[in-house]
């Protein structure tokens, strides 16, 4: 079966599934997990470059800058492993099938929409799309509006990190999303949002948050340590 989407959906896997790993380094090791450091939205944009990733990518914002719970919110919105799917009106949809691997899940997406995807109705999952649109930018810091996506049947919105995994693998797992869409019969627009630490959100340019990983009720659980907020 193909590689899940991104290494994060393998690291939480061990959670859900209870399987205790002895150290936390070891598993962070085992799927090339990294604690997450500042970057700017030029080294960004020259990862994209240096590994061959010719796709656009879009960023989270905060309102204030050195906002804690904001950019702790931001962090943690980073290690989801949900494809967030939008129609052209602006409603969220989700996955309506018996499968519980996200992989199998997505790629059904693109081969059958309509039979495995419907209107999203838990109340906890029906953000709209203008506020989901509202907390993200461009490279040039201009806001997004649903006027500014491109015509499309449905949107898929792909997080991803330079901190998730190793690179050769973050790339192959975007390359696919656009090898599944090419053999889709919907009009689907792939839009990558990336979900690192930035400079502009008040910290320190070059500086890392640790995180531990500790065991906890027969499974693991993640902490973090201080953000690196500019003085």
């Amino acid at each position: 079966m193909r590689r899940l989407v991104s290494k994060i959906i393998f690291l939480f896997c061990f959670v859900s599934l209870g399987i205790v790993v002895s150290c936390g380094t070891t598993i962070k090791t085992l799927v090339g997990f990294k604690n997450p450091k500042v970057e700017t939205k030029a080294t960004v944009l020259e990862y994209l470059d240096d590994n061959k990733i010719e796709h656009d990518t879009y960023f989270r914002t905060v309102k204030k800058e050195k906002d804690s719970i904001e950019i702790y919110r931001n962090l943690i919105f980073g290690f989801n492993s949900e494809i967030l799917i939008f129609d052209k009106n602006g409603t969220k949809y989700c996955y309506n099938g018996n499968e519980e691997c996200s992989g199998v899940q997505l790629r059904s997406a693109f081969e059958n929409f309509e039979s495995n995807y419907k209107p999203c109705i838990d109340t906890t999952k029906t953000v709209s799309l203008d506020s989901f649109l509202s907390r993200l930018q461009d490279k040039n810091g201009n806001p997004i509006l649903k006027s500014d996506l491109p015509d499309a049947d449905y949107y898929f919105f792909n997080c991803w990190n330079k901190y998730a995994g190793r690179s050769k693998m973050i790339k192959e797992d975007i390359d696919w999303l656009y090898e599944l869409n090419q053999n889709t019969s919907n009009k689907i627009e792939i839009i990558l949002i990336n979900t690192d630490l930035l400079e502009e959100w008040g910290l320190e340019e070059g500086g890392e948050l640790p995180l531990k990983f500790r065991k906890h009720e027969g499974g693991l659980r993640m902490t973090f340590g201080a953000l690196p907020i500019k003085a």
